[in-house]
């Protein structure tokens, strides 16, 4: 019975520590409210998908699949490739020879136009289909790397901004750290030396001097209250980095490509590829590196108030994981599939279609339609040169904007992992005011 009646009473403890019950709570009515907006919206969006019919889904389809084949598939190498093909079709019918060959039933052309259609599935299909592979590969490297640095980032905020290390009855852990006063009156006194120096007195003794005579301190020995550590500027400071962290790499991942065949073999091409990638180099190097440098410093800050080795080992694990990613990005920006694919490629899906034109004209003759003839050079010439143009827009998957299937950079680093920043924000502080995003020494340039 006692046994039974403890597991009674502990069953109706809070499983958290005391001083955090409010703010549990506080996020428990947080939560409960989202949901209930969501279940709403989940339910109306049921509703939209479900209302229409199979016949109206079909038309829709269709009609979508044309503009996308319209608007983002034909390319100014349709257009030329539609041009020679007809002109191809109609000047081989026009200059056929005239075999006419007596029969029973009167005459017919004993001419045959056939080609093998061995060399265009060889000559362009194969490589165009090896290539549209090795980008959608790449681009599904691009997407698992986009994953894994937006799940570091979050989890890097979360250990900043909430982990504790203290147990019950053994330390207060964060609420226990206070900002040292023989600390700030060293780095007072440190800025106070270093301003007198620059004001031109490189004597020890009078920069102290001087540095008695302006500290707002009196030499009086009393004491005054510790000032706890402000982990709400902690963590906002850290979602400072990790915000302009992700815009960086937002800047870097949408630059114009500049790994074409142009920028490689003309002047012009590579004069502005040099440009692009300087500008490429300079945002990586020094706003990406630069603030996963200052992360780092801030998990060093969180070491020197008490934080356990094997705690900060793992957000030391997270900072490699966010770099790696990165990493992998910027190799997926700057390096492509195999250049003389897509010069192949390039090239007869635009000039063998004209060059079948006799082969057209022969489907003319066969069945006593030209236009039947043409209508099959001009499926030809356009599906070759749509199949280009999907090896060309995923070429550089990160420039959603002039594509169908690229992905949405901004969206995943500036939209989404801000809302789901401050969505950790609010439930890791819910009574917090709002985040500013600049504060008044960046404003400043300082």
């Amino acid at each position: 019975m006692a046994a039974a009646g403890t597991m009674s009473t502990a069953a109706f403890l809070p499983s958290t520590a005391p001083h955090q019950r409010h703010t549990v709570q506080l996020r428990s009515t947080l939560l409960s409210k989202k949901a209930h907006e969501f279940n709403q919206s989940e339910r109306v969006a049921h509703t939209l998908a479900s209302s229409h019919n199979i016949i109206f889904l079909f038309l829709w389809d269709i009609y979508s699949s044309l503009i996308v084949y319209v608007t983002l598939l034909t390319s100014t190498e349709s257009i030329v490739g539609l041009i020679l093909t007809v002109g191809a079709t109609l000047l081989a019918y026009y200059l056929q020879p005239n075999y006419n060959v007596a029969s029973d039933s009167g005459y017919y052309v004993d001419w045959n136009g056939e080609l093998p259609s061995v060399l265009l599935s060889f000559a362009v299909v194969t490589p165009l289909s090896q290539s549209i592979a090795m980008g959608y590969q790449r681009r599904e490297v691009a997407l698992k790397a986009l994953a894994t640095y937006r799940a570091a980032i979050i989890n890097l905020y979360v250990a900043h901004a909430s982990w504790d290390w203290t147990e019950y009855s053994k330390g207060k852990g964060r609420r226990g750290c206070v900002e040292h006063e023989e600390e700030q009156r060293q780095c007072i006194d440190g800025n106070n030396i270093q301003e007198v120096k620059k004001n031109g007195d490189d004597t020890d003794n009078d920069a102290h001097e001087q540095m008695k005579q302006q500290s707002p301190r009196s030499t009086s020995t009393t004491s005054s209250t510790p000032k706890p550590i402000d982990w709400l500027d902690h963590s906002d400071t850290t979602l400072r980095h990790l915000i302009h962290l992700s815009d960086s790499l937002c800047q870097y991942l949408t630059l114009p490509t500049a790994t074409r065949a142009r920028h490689r073999v003309t002047n012009k091409g590579r004069s502005e590829a040099d440009i692009i990638l300087s500008t490429g180099q300079q945002i990586f190097t020094s706003s990406t590196v630069g603030r996963t440098v200052a992360m780092s410093g801030l998990t060093e800050a969180l070491k020197y108030r008490g934080l356990p080795g094997n705690e900060a080992a793992r957000m030391r694990q997270w900072e490699h994981t966010a770099t790696l990613a990165m990493e992998e990005l910027r190799i997926v920006k700057e390096y492509r599939t195999l250049q003389g694919l897509r010069v192949f490629g390039r090239l007869f899906s635009l000039f063998l279609p004209p060059f079948y034109a006799t082969s057209y004209v022969q489907v003319a003759i066969d069945t006593g339609s030209l236009s039947l003839g043409i209508a099959l050079g001009v499926m030809t010439s356009i599906a070759l040169t749509g199949l280009f143009e999907c090896v060309r827009q995923l070429e550089d998957p990160f420039v959603s904007h002039v594509t169908l299937d690229g992905i949405d950079v901004r969206e995943e680093l500036v939209v989404l992992a801000y809302k789901e920043l401050m969505v950790a924000r609010a439930m890791v502080f819910p009574t917090a005011g709002d985040f500013e995003l600049t504060v008044r020494g960046e404003e400043e340039g300082i």
